[in-house]
């Protein structure tokens, strides 16, 4: 059962480092998530968005209100009066390109001394358990 301590403490020690460097720009780990999900891909649904994150609705919502009063997303009316797409502003642009390259430099030097082939393995095998308990235990 050391590998799943070892995930756990590794998962830890991540996110403390990632709070430390959203903390400077007054962001939770949550917020950098919705900044990301939307820079990769421009337009998203909250229903989209609640899908991916495996989250409720409300988790999504909370996260889409700070983000808003930031000025750092936008909503925008779809082709139906109840849909309504999220995006980045301009201003949640700049933020996310300035933040991007200290969190992609702290997640390269956690993985420089993995191979392609060993980063391949481990995301697979995280993969397939995830899929395990999304689907259930036998």
């Amino acid at each position: 059962m050391t590998f799943f301590l070892q995930l756990h403490r590794f998962h830890k020690r991540y996110m403390q480092r990632l709070t430390n460097i959203l903390a400077v720009h007054e962001l939770s780990n949550a917020n950098w998530s919705l900044m990301q999900y939307l820079a990769n891909e421009e337009l998203a649904t909250m229903s989209q968005i609640a899908k991916y994150w495996d989250v409720e609705k409300p988790t999504v919502s909370a996260n889409v209100k700070t983000l808003t009063k930031r000025e750092l997303i936008q909503m925008k009316q779809g082709n139906d009066r109840r849909e309504k797409y999220i995006s980045l502003t301009e201003k949640g642009e700049r933020l996310y390109e300035n933040i991007s390259p200290e969190i992609k430099f702290l997640q390269n030097q956690l993985l420089k001394n993995l191979s392609d082939e060993q980063q391949e393995l481990f995301e697979k095998a995280l993969s397939d358990m995830e899929k395990i308990l999304k689907e259930g235990l036998e």
